[in-house]
């Protein structure tokens, strides 16, 4: 659970970091960028928004906390970019999906077989590392319709 929390501050940090760079006029991401990539992705076909999503999911599936850690800032801010752009009620939006995003990303990285090993287990639970980079994909494929 500490990973948990560690990423969320991390995911707030860096919202409060960019909103503040933003404010005094050094926008990490520019909010009409991120205006324009919303629009351009809500045409995408299903199948490209699906494979962009599933991108982010299986790199954390892939390499773990650093993905995880990384993963976090950039969500972080881009919903900072997202306020600024569209306002506070699809910040918002942004922000509870981006938690939900990152919740299931932090269960697969938890159960990533590197993870495991270095946490001294004593055997490596192929079966809930399968099971979350599974549900990470399915919830991709939610978030893509």
């Amino acid at each position: 659970m500490r990973w948990l929390y560690l990423t969320y501050v991390v995911y707030w940090s860096a919202f409060l970091i960019a909103l503040l760079l933003t404010a005094a006029g050094h926008p990490p991401i520019r909010p009409e960028a991120v205006a324009q990539a919303i629009n351009e992705t809500s045409s995408l076909p299903y199948e490209q928004r699906f494979a962009q999503a599933a991108a982010d999911f299986a790199i954390v599936a892939a390499l773990s906390y650093p993905a995880l850690l990384y993963a976090a800032t950039v969500y972080g801010a881009a919903t900072a970019a997202a306020a600024a752009a569209l306002g506070a009620a699809q910040a918002l939006l942004h922000a509870a999906v981006y938690h939900v995003a990152l919740l299931f990303m932090e269960e697969a990285a938890r159960w990533h077989p590197l993870a495991q090993k270095l946490g001294k287990r004593r055997k490596v639970e192929w079966g809930r590392y399968i099971l979350w980079v599974a549900a990470s994909i399915s919830l991709a494929g939610v978030l893509s319709l």
